[in-house]
């Protein structure tokens, strides 16, 4: 099976069941194959080949499951692009990835055009200031399956350019063979069913998004798709579309509840399950989201060069932490079927449970490696399996608990120092919002920790500094505490909601 064979086969099945709305645009599985196939073919049509590039710089709209489902019918290769990105960042993609077309959203045009104006060709979905109009584009195509003979699962499907927060950004080349293999665990770990409901609202460009393109549909669900997240919005789809299944970052779920908690009462009922990443969500936010909400809450923990998840704490996990096992507070779960993880020193020896080291995985959803760099590809990409660069420890049940990317940990007097561990102790006040921990240098303790707050509602800046100290000494070793607090009303985050620490280390000097 291709990627491409999922619309085709759900088409078969339900020719007229609504597969995507936007708005008030709505597309059968019937119509999403057929644009489907008349994009692939007009790409073909216009000389690009099997392995070609094509990059897409476009907001969520009802155009991106074509656009992911043409390409790989055509064996074309997908590269999203971050539509926040600058114009350099773009051309280190461009240049990088050897794009040779592009689609882009009208609203793009502004921001990456002129960028994009240099590739063989480009189509706008929209409008047609920078390039081919989309609509005209597809009435060109041809309503047949243009899939070029030899096309195999081992093909690449897309790159995804890493956020770069070590640096440049690098491009994680994705198998047919293995993002299927991710639709299948994420199927089976997320219990998904044809009847489900689906509300887009993250964007498509990341990775979640390219997982959730697929995995979403797979079965013939109907989704719905948003531009971008509006908490008033999403409720008021819930109720109008009987929504059964979305997708939060902690943020969007505190926005959520605090209208429900504050406004009228609204029906909700036909949500049956949220899938929240990102960051561990407190007990007690858990609790207020399965008393308003109703329904059932997941965690996952996964990652691009992964393919998408690979641990996932479930509903009847949720329900234990909300009843008082403690264990689970700081997990984001155990291994989805088809992944296996270890935890291993420098020298890969493995760890036994308790023990911080850092979270190697082997899953079929595994990437190929980076596109274009064969260094970095060897130092992550190994025999052994995928080296994450994240740190963690495994507990005696097999439960992961995430401490922090190994670039964020903070060497201070010799000690190692995991924000991951200082950032759930300060969140776990109620009136912070968010919470980052990062090392600046210090000329006494070589690094030392600083902890970025942004508060909830108004606070004594002083006062407020006492109480986050009092409860870190209450909770943490010495050697952990943040030497300095700094209070905003936002943080750096980038597209899939985590904190840009690169971004901010560089504010804070």
């Amino acid at each position: 099976m291709l990627v491409g064979d999922i619309p085709r086969r759900n088409a078969r099945r339900y020719p007229t069941k609504t597969a995507l709305r936007h708005g008030d645009a709505t597309l059968t599985w019937a119509a999403l194959d057929e644009r489907a196939n008349r994009l692939a073919s007009h790409l073909l049509d216009r000389g690009l080949a099997t392995g070609d590039r094509v990059a897409v710089s476009a907001r969520n709209c009802l155009e991106w499951p074509e656009l992911v489902f043409g390409m790989a019918k055509a064996g074309l290769i997908l590269v999203p692009l971050n539509i926040r990105q600058s114009a350099d960042e773009v051309d280190h993609v461009l240049g990088d990835s050897g794009a040779r077309a592009a689609i882009l959203h009208h609203d793009q045009v502004e921001r990456h055009g002129t960028t994009l104006s240099g590739l063989d060709f480009l189509l706008e979905i929209g409008g047609s200031e920078a390039g081919e109009a989309y609509e005209t584009a597809l009435a060109k195509g041809r309503p047949v399956d243009p899939a070029p003979a030899g096309l195999s699962d081992s093909d690449v499907q897309f790159i995804l350019y890493t956020s770069g927060t070590t640096g440049r950004s690098k491009g994680v080349v994705n198998a047919h063979r293995g993002m299927l293999a991710q639709v299948l665990d994420t199927t089976i770990s997320t219990e998904a069913r044809h009847d489900d409901v689906m509300l887009a609202t993250t964007p498509f460009f990341t990775a979640g998004g390219m997982v959730r393109t697929l995995s979403w549909l797979y079965l013939g669900q109907t989704m719905i798709i948003h531009p971008r997240f509006d908490a008033e919005a999403v409720i008021d789809e819930i109720e109008r579309s009987r929504v059964t299944f979305t997708t939060f970052i902690p943020t969007m779920l505190h926005r959520t509840l605090r209208i429900l908690e504050e406004g009228p009462a609204r029906d909700v009922s036909s949500l049956r399950r949220i899938s929240y990443g990102s960051a561990p969500v407190p007990v007690g936010l858990a609790a207020k989201a399965m008393r308003l909400l109703g329904c059932d809450l997941q965690q996952r923990y996964g990652l691009t060069e992964a393919g998408g998840q690979v641990t996932i704490l479930g509903p009847d996990e949720h329900r234990q932490m909300v009843a008082g096992r403690e264990s689970l507070l700081t997990s984001c779960g155990r291994e989805t079927p088809h992944a296996e993880i270890r935890i291993l020193d420098d020298d890969g020896t493995e760890l036994p449970p308790g023990e911080v080291g850092e979270i190697v995985i082997r899953c079929e959803s595994n990437a190929l490696g980076y596109w274009n760099n064969p260094e970095q590809t060897a130092r992550t990409f190994r025999p052994d399996g995928l080296w994450s660069g994240d740190l963690g420890r495994l507990d005696t049940e097999g439960y992961l608990h995430i401490e922090g990317r190994r670039t964020d940990m903070i060497i201070s007097g010799g000690f190692n120092v995991y924000p991951a561990e200082l950032e759930r102790v300060l969140g776990g006040h109620p009136q912070v919002d968010l919470a980052a921990v990062v090392g600046v240098p210090d000329e006494e303790w070589g690094e030392t920790p600083v902890a970025v707050i942004v508060p909830k509602g108004t606070v004594d800046p002083a006062e407020f500094e006492r109480r986050l100290t009092a409860l870190c000494r209450e909770k943490l070793a010495g050697y952990k505490q943040p030497r300095r607090f700094e209070f905003r009303t936002e943080l750096p985050l980038g597209p899939a909601g985590k904190v840009l620490k690169r971004e901010l280390r560089a504010q804070l000097g």
